[in-house]
This record gives C-alpha cells, structure tokens and sequence, in this order.
C-alpha cells in the first residue's frame, strides 16, 4: 500500500469514527427525551457501529461476535418484551465476561 493510499485509508476511518461519534452524542442527547426503553436499543447499535467501525479497519474477533450474538437475535424484543430482552443481554454480558477472563489467561 502506498502513502497516499494509505492517507486516504485512514482518512475514510477518521470520518467513520467522526460519524460514530456524532451519533453517539446525538444518541445521549435524545435519551433526555425518549421512552425509557429506547436507552438499550441505542446503546446496542452503538456497540454495532463500533464493531462495524473496527470490521472495516480489518479487525475481525470471530469470539466476540459470538459473545454478540444472542443480544443481536433478541433486540427486537426492546420495545415489545423488556424482560426478554434484559434476559438476552445478561446473557451476552455473560459470554463477554467469560471471553475476557479467557483472554487474560
């Protein structure tokens, strides 16, 4: 890869990052004034843009997106069943704890 290709590599992942950020900072904004459910649906895509954010730089953790996965399954389930949905992020908390520990050993 080129400096210039390089340059314009990390030039696109700067501008990715600016968007993740702004809505991320929108996203809090709008907790002031939205249903309380909407707070976890928000921060779960948030965590997708991150992820996407980290894919489109080459970085893959295939632990990780399993970790994910029941959350991603169940997120649906925000605004029509809480309880389920508070039950599918324990448990990827869960796996996400477990993946760590793993890690620091």
């Amino acid at each position: 890869m080129t400096n210039m290709e390089t340059s314009k590599s990390e030039e696109q992942i700067i501008e990715k990052l600016r968007d993740y950020v702004a809505y991320t900072l929108t996203s809090a904004k709008g907790l002031y004034r939205e249903p309380h459910s909407y707070g976890a649906m928000r921060m779960i895509d948030s965590m997708e843009r991150a992820i996407s954010l980290l894919h489109e730089a080459g970085i893959m953790d295939k632990a990780l997106e399993e970790g994910l996965s029941n959350v991603r399954k169940e997120r649906w389930r925000a605004m029509t069943d809480p309880k389920e949905f508070g039950r599918a992020i324990d448990e990827s908390v869960l796996e996400i704890v477990n993946l760590s520990m793993n890690i620091d050993k």
